[in-house]
C-alpha cells in the first residue's frame, strides 16, 4: 500500500511520553529471540556449555545479584540524563532515535560485526554500501561511479575528505615524477579544457590540474607503466610515501622556488574541527582561510572569488574549499552552487582548480525535500504547496540540488537521520579517488567475494581500524522504513523547517516585556538563534553576561533543578562574523561594528535552539511547546535580572 507519511509519522518514534512501546518491545523481544534461534540451531550437535544446573549454583547467583542491582543503578543515573525526546529539549543538534534505528543497531548488536572487511562483517558490510549508494542517490551522485561509507562522526568524514581531496591535489607532482622515472611522456587535461605535456608544466601548473583529469592521468600511468611498476614510481615521489619534509626538499630540488603552502578555504561558520583536521593532516592551522559571510550567515561567493583571486596572484595553491550545508550555529546553507560557479570561473579565468568538500553533516539529509517517490527532483511550487508557505525559496532548492556539483560530502545519519551514535558518512563523487589512500595488511588480505556489490575490505581505504556493523543495519533500516524522498525523510524534516519557522515568528511577535527579543535572520533549516536584551544592558560585556544567566536557567545546568525547557547558546566572534553580525548590533544598539571587532573573544553570545521535533506545528494533542517555551524564556529572563532592575514590570500575560 502508499505510504501516507501524515500517518507514518507517528509509528516512526518511540513517543516523548513512550507511546509505541508495545511495538518497540515486541520488536525488540523478536530480535532476541530469532538471534537465540540461530545460535542454538549452529551446530546443535555441541550441545550447552551452561547447563540448568550451574545456574543453580551459588557463584553464579551472586554473579546474577550484582549485575541486576548494578543496572538499576546504571538505570537510576540514567534517569538524569538528557531528554533529548522531549519537545521541551530545543537544544544540540540531536533527538529522538526512529524505532527502525533503535531496533536495527540493538538486533545487529547481538551478532557484533566489524564493517572493516567482509569477511567479518559479510551482511552488515553489504548494508553498508547500500547505505552509501541510498545518501549518494539522495544529494545526486551516481552511485555507479561515487563511493563512500560510515564513520564515527562528521569529524572523521571531513577529515577523510581532505585527505582525499590532498592527495588528488597533489597527485599530478607524483605522477610527474614517476613519469620521468620509467621514462614516459604523458599528457594531462588542464582547467581550461585543454591537454599538455606532463614535462611542460611548472609546479603551479601541476597543483591545479582538475580533480577528474588527475585521476585520469593515474589512470593513464598505470596503463602505460603497468600497474606495479607505477605503483612503485608513484610511492617513490608521493606525499604520503615520503612524507613534507622530504617532499619540500624535493620540490625545491626539482621544481626551484616550491611556492607558498597550500591553503584550505572554508566559510567564516565552518565547524571547529576544520582546525584540529588541517593539524592532524599537516597542513598546518596557519593554512586554513576562512572566507566572510554574507547577512544571511552563508559563505559569500564574491568574497569567495576576491579571495581565491588574490591567492592565484601570489601563487598560492587552493587544495580545497569547504561549504557549509547547514551551519553548526544558524543551519545557514551556504549557496554551493555559486561556490561551484567560482570555482569554474577561476578555471577560466584564472587557470586555477580546487576540490570542494560540502560539509553536510547536518543538513545532508534536506536533500530528501527535494526526491519524489521515483526519485526525480521537486520542483519549488510542489515543496512550497507541501509545507504551505514560502519555505523553501528557489535559491535554497539550487543550494542542495549543487550538492551532486561538489567533489565530497560528509552527512551525519545520528543528526536529521535520526539514528544512534555513532554514524556519520562521506561520501567522494569520484569512487576512484579511494584508491589513492589504499594501504593492505597481511592479515586482512580479502578473499574472492561472492558477492561483487561488497566491498571485500573497507578497512584499506579508511581511516578507522573497527567500525560497528550494527551502525549500518541502524541507518539501513531506517532509510528501509522511511524512503529518503517526499514520502519519508522528505517529509520528517518538512515538518521540522515548519516548526523552527513557527518558533522564529512566534519569538518575533512575543510580548516578553520588559525584554525585547533580537531574532537572527529566519534559517535555512530549523536552528533559530536569538538574544533578549533587557534596557538596563547597554554595553556587549553586560548583554553576554545577562545571556549566559538565562542560558543558566534553561540548561540542565541549573542549581534549582531541570528546567521546563532546554536551549543552549553559542558566541559569535570577530572575525568570523564580522559580514554578517552588523545588523544585529544596530538592532541591539550595545556596541559598534568597530567595538565589537576590538572586542576579541567578547564576541556575542546568542541562544539558539535546534527544532527536530516534527509535531510542533502544528502542535499536536497535549501541550503547545512553542507557547509554552515563550512563558518558560520569560521567567528565565526574570530570573536572570539578578538583582532585578527597579524598573522591571512584571511579566505580561502573552495575549
Amino acid at each position: 500500500m502508499p505510504l501516507d507519511p501524515k500517518d507514518a509519522l507517528r509509528a516512526w518514534f518511540l513517543g516523548p511520553r513512550g507511546e509505541n512501546a508495545e511495538l518497540l518491545e515486541r520488536l525488540v523481544v523478536e530480535a532476541l529471540r530469532d538471534h537465540v534461534f540461530w545460535r542454538r540451531n549452529y551446530h546443535p550437535e555441541d550441545g550447552f556449555t551452561i547447563r540448568e544446573t550451574d545456574k543453580r549454583q551459588e557463584g553464579y547467583e551472586a554473579s546474577v545479584a550484582v549485575l541486576t542491582q548494578e543496572l538499576l543503578s546504571l538505570l537510576a543515573e540514567l534517569k538524569r540524563d538528557v531528554p533529548f525526546f522531549s519537545g521541551r529539549y530545543k537544544g544540540h543538534m540531536i533527538a529522538e532515535q526512529t524505532i527502525a534505528s533503535q531496533i536495527g543497531y540493538f538486533a545487529t548488536m547481538l551478532y557484533n560485526p566489524n564493517n572493516i572487511a567482509a569477511e567479518i562483517s559479510p551482511i552488515t558490510t553489504r548494508l553498508e554500501m547500500e547505505v552509501a549508494s541510498d545518501l549518494a542517490r539522495m544529494i545526486g551522485y551516481d552511485p555507479a561511479r561515487s563511493w563512500g561509507h560510515l564513520t564515527s562522526g562528521g569529524t572523521v568524514a571531513n577529515f577523510e575528505a581532505l585527505w582525499l581531496a590532498r592527495s588528488v591535489r597533489y597527485l599530478p607532482v607524483a605522477a610527474a615524477g614517476a613519469a620521468a622515472e620509467v621514462g614516459l611522456e604523458l599528457e594531462v587535461g588542464l582547467p581550461d579544457g585543454s591537454k599538455a605535456p606532463l614535462t611542460e608544466l611548472r609546479l603551479w601548473d601541476l597543483l591545479n590540474i582538475p580533480g577528474e583529469a588527475s585521476l585520469d592521468l593515474w589512470e593513464l600511468l598505470q596503463r602505460s607503466a603497468g600497474v606495479a611498476e607505477a605503483r612503485r614510481a608513484l610511492a617513490s615521489h608521493s606525499l604520503a610515501s615520503i612524507g613534507y619534509q622530504e617532499y619540500s626538499r624535493r620540490l625545491a630540488l626539482d621544481y626551484g622556488d616550491p611556492l607558498p603552502a597550500g591553503v584550505v578555504l572554508v566559510a567564516a561558520t565552518a565547524h571547529y574541527s576544520w582546525e584540529k583536521i588541517v593539524r592532524a593532516l599537516g597542513i598546518g592551522s596557519n593554512q586554513l582561510v576562512q572566507v566572510p559571510l554574507d547577512s544571511c550567515f552563508r559563505m559569500d561567493p564574491d568574497a569567495l572569488w576576491d579571495c581565491v583571486r588574490e591567492l592565484v596572484r601570489h601563487r598560492q595553491p587552493v587544495l580545497a574549499c569547504v561549504s557549509v550545508c547547514g551551519t553548526t550555529e544558524e543551519s545557514a546553507v551556504d549557496r554551493l552552487d555559486r561556490v561551484i560557479e567560482v570555482r569554474d570561473r577561476a578555471a577560466s579565468e584564472l587557470g586555477a582548480s580546487f576540490h570542494i568538500h560540502s560539509d553536510a553533516c547536518y543538513g545532508g539529509y534536506a536533500a530528501a525535500v527535494t526526491r519524489k517517490a521515483d526519485g526525480d527532483r521537486r520542483k519549488g511550487d510542489e515543496i512550497r504547496r507541501s509545507t504551505g508557505g514560502a519555505w523553501p525559496d528557489d535559491d535554497w532548492i539550487r543550494a542542495i540540488a549543487s550538492l551532486a556539483g561538489a567533489d565530497s560530502v560528509s552527512i551525519d545519519p545520528h543528526k536529521m537521520g535520526y539514528v544512534p551514535y555513532s554514524a556519520g558518512a562521506i561520501l567522494v563523487r569520484d569512487g576512484r579517488t579511494r584508491l589513492l589512500v589504499a594501504a593492505e595488511p597481511p592479515y586482512l588480505a580479502p578473499a574472492d567475494s561472492s558477492q561483487p556489490e561488497v566491498e571485500p575490505f573497507l578497512g584499506r581505504y579508511i581511516l578507522e581500524g573497527s567500525k560497528p556493523g550494527a551502525a549500518a543495519a541502524a541507518v539501513w533500516l531506517s532509510h528501509k522504513a522511511i524512503p529518503l524522498d517526499e514520502r519519508g525523510y522528505g517529509y520528517l524534516i518538512e515538518k521540522t523547517m515548519a516548526g523552527g519557522r513557527r518558533l522564529h515568528a512566534e519569538l518575533g511577535r512575543a510580548d516578553l516585556a520588559p525584554f525585547q527579543v533580537v531574532l537572527l535572520p529566519v534559517p535555512d533549516l530549523n536552528i533559530v538563534c536569538y538574544v533578549v536584551r533587557h534596557p538596563s544592558q547597554t554595553t556587549l560585556a553586560a548583554l553576554n553576561a545577562f545571556s549566559e544567566r538565562v542560558f543558566g536557567e534553561l540548561s540542565l545546568a541549573r542549581k534549582e533543578g531541570p528546567p521546563d525547557y532546554i536551549v543552549t547558546r553559542t558566541r559569535l566572534q570577530s572575525p568570523m562574523y564580522d559580514g554578517a553580525i552588523g545588523p544585529l548590533l544596530a538592532t541591539l544598539g550595545v556596541c559598534s561594528l568597530d567595538e565589537w571587532k576590538a572586542s576579541g573573544s567578547e564576541g556575542l553570545v546568542v541562544l539558539r535552539s535546534t527544532v527536530m521535533d516534527p509535531f510542533l506545528d502544528p502542535p499536536g494533542p497535549g501541550p503547545d511547546h512553542v507557547t509554552g517555551y515563550l512563558t518558560a524564556l520569560r521567567k528565565a529572563c526574570s530570573a536572570a535580572l539578578s538583582p532585578p532592575h527597579p524598573s522591571a514590570s512584571p511579566p505580561v500575560p502573552r495575549r
